[in-house]
């Protein structure tokens, strides 16, 4: 009897080693497996920190890139508006400028008209006076061409020698009649110049000036040789422009002469961008 009390007694101290020993290992292995089990976590848990801090970081650089894209957008809306506001503004000083010039210019073409009109009134009025004035002076011409032949007439009767007498009235018959023929004659405005007394030029006129318009030709004037006016201007060569022509033919009609001295003249005239000569 007393020797199973033994075994028993020594098999218990060793059954509750190997429990012990168990007892401490599982907690053990349950322990190193719960650090490895933590370094994960705690590894998962700083890259996700760090995928964390990534995404905001871009977050925060693409607002703030938006951010600039935006501010350019706006700067560039307000350039856009600025331009248009100095287009607008441009545009309407341009219609402003250009109704004032419409205005301006239908103001001249109405001064134009009335100086037009007082000129012919003028030139109607001198035209009526030199009519007068030929007539009076042709008197006096032909009583001073027609006493000669008498005096002729007379000496041949006296000297009874008609041959020799007779080409004396040939002479004096062609002496008198190229006078009258050269005062009849259209001379041209060289040998003319020295003799006009007002010789204002022709006005280029606005409108055909601005539309570039020009061109060249010859007038004709008619001059009363009593007083010196002209009686008559026109157009023996056009300048291919009939507003050219009437300016041209407007201004020679003012022009006067010495009296005596001339009875046509023939005046070239040329408009060009620079204004009118001749």
């Amino acid at each position: 009897m007393p020797r199973p009390k033994s075994t028993i007694s020594a098999v218990t101290p060793k059954i509750i080693l190997v429990l012990a020993f168990l007892c401490l290992m599982i907690p053990a292995i349950f322990g190193l497996f719960g650090s490895y089990r933590a370094d994960a976590l705690r590894a998962d848990v700083a890259n996700a920190n760090a995928a964390r801090d990534a995404a905001e970081h871009r977050r925060m650089t693409q607002e703030a890139e938006l951010k600039t894209r935006e501010t350019a957008v706006a700067g560039e809306e307000a350039k856009i508006a600025e331009a248009q506001n100095k287009a607008t503004k441009a545009g309407a000083e341009l219609a402003q400028s250009q109704k004032e010039k419409t205005e301006l210019q239908t103001k001249l073409e109405a001064k134009q008209n009335e100086i037009a009109s007082l000129q012919k009134r003028i030139q109607e009025a001198g035209a009526a006076k030199p009519s007068e004035n030929p007539t009076v002076a042709s008197t006096p011409e032909k009583q001073s061409i027609s006493p000669p032949p008498p005096e002729i007439k007379a000496e041949p009767v006296e000297e009874r020698a008609p041959p020799p007498q007779q080409p004396k009235r040939r002479k004096t018959s062609p002496a008198e009649a190229p006078e009258v023929g050269a005062s009849a004659a259209t001379i041209s405005f060289s040998s003319a110049k020295a003799l006009a007394t007002f010789a204002p030029l022709p006005k280029y006129p606005l409108k055909v000036r601005s539309d570039g318009v020009t061109g060249s030709g010859v007038c004709v004037v008619s001059v009363d040789q009593a007083s010196g006016r002209v009686t008559g201007a026109s157009m023996e060569q056009s300048t291919g422009d009939s507003t050219l022509d009437k300016s041209a033919v407007r201004a020679f009609r003012k022009w006067r002469f010495k009296p005596g001295t001339v009875s046509k003249v023939r005046i070239p005239i040329e408009f060009t961008m620079t204004g009118a000569s001749h």
